[in-house]
């Protein structure tokens, strides 16, 4: 019992230290100040709460950070922005690998000396040559939740047991996008055997990961041809499901009045079209997760030591019901984003 004043007083002493800061750290380690670099196949809105996670860990240990990326998509584009990155000697470079032609920029970092995290998009089994996990979505389990979904709302909504689910595909050729397609294929499958029912899919490239304006035209060319054999609209993430619901309101089709519709991610916008009624469901693949922990993985290997393994996000069905908690965590990090300069105020 003659301790506890004494354990007491180290109680009291800890509480008054002021929390270390990311100098701190640097300072304590001996280490030196080290750099990130962020590389998406793409840039665009939808990586914004990736940045904001990574930065939020550079922050905290007092590291540089920097973002590099080309809006417009290809191979090529995404493979000479790594190499670009090479080039500069950072520290960690943290991209996807979602075509094996990626391959050679991967191996000319990893050869540099460069540590290199996989986050989003990945083939595993290129990933695995290189001795590189993967931080991503679960595209099984993400795909099966939105073949469920679509067929679930399909009989909901229109009341019948066949018709066409319409799927659009913003990216054909990456790995996980196609996997996601096959998996919210095998879902609508998994359904019709469950449920007595019918449906049928169709796929197209709905170019909704580069231009809303030509997505929308294509979905809305998509209703002209199908006419009553159109039951859903599913997307597999980027803006497809933004381009789906703007394009019902535009043509004056009641919410939820004629067609299921939805999509992996959860958007600012696309929230909007679930609170309005124009999509049924989406999916949080939890990017400002994935970004915070591609930080951490790289820290734990660059000065601990430690490798990192496979990690996927479980995908979190998200009805409108779930709108407000969403909206409520969306506004945190759009307002960090903000005071990060990603955003203008």
């Amino acid at each position: 019992m003659t301790a506890l004043p004494a354990m007491s007083a180290l109680f009291q002493a800890c509480r008054k230290s002021p929390a270390p800061t990311a100098e701190d750290h640097l300072k304590s380690s001996g280490s030196v100040r080290r750099k990130l670099v962020w590389i998406p196949q793409a840039a665009g809105d939808w990586e914004l709460p990736i940045r904001v996670g990574q930065m939020e860990f550079c922050q905290m240990v007092g590291w540089d950070y920097q973002h590099i990326g080309n809006p417009v998509y290809s191979v090529q584009n995404h493979l000479d922005q790594f190499n670009d990155a090479i080039s500069a000697r950072p520290d960690l470079i943290v991209t996807e690998l979602e075509s094996p032609g990626m391959v050679s920029g991967f191996k000319r970092a990893l050869d540099a000396g460069i540590t290199v995290i996989i986050i989003d998009q990945a083939i595993s089994e290129e990933a695995s040559k290189l001795g590189l996990g993967v931080i991503s979505p679960n595209p099984f389990a993400t795909g099966m939740l939105n073949g469920l979904q679509a067929a679930t709302w399909a009989e909901k909504i229109t009341g019948r047991k066949q018709g066409v689910i319409l799927i659009g595909n913003g990216n054909p050729g990456s790995a996980l996008i196609d996997a996601l397609q096959s998996a919210t294929q095998a879902g609508v499958t998994a359904y019709n055997r469950d449920h007595h029912t019918q449906f049928t899919t169709e796929a197209f490239a709905d170019s909704g990961f580069d231009d809303i304006v030509t997505s929308m035209s294509k979905y809305g060319a998509h209703i002209d041809q199908k006419g009553d054999s159109l039951v859903a609209l599913v997307g597999l993430g980027g803006a497809s499901a933004i381009a789906i619901w703007k394009t019902l309101k535009e043509r004056d089709i009641p919410p939820g009045g004629r067609f299921a519709a939805g999509s992996p991610n959860i958007f600012p916008d696309q929230q909007t079209g679930i609170a309005q009624g124009y999509l049924q469901w989406g999916v949080d693949e939890d990017f400002l997760v994935m970004g915070f922990l591609s930080a951490a993985c790289g820290w734990l290997k660059i000065e601990r030591g430690y490798p990192y393994w496979d990690m996927h996000t479980p995908g979190e069905l998200i009805l409108k019901g779930d709108i407000p908690r969403v909206r409520a965590r969306t506004t945190t990090w759009l307002a960090r984003a903000r005071e990060l300069n990603l955003l203008e105020s």
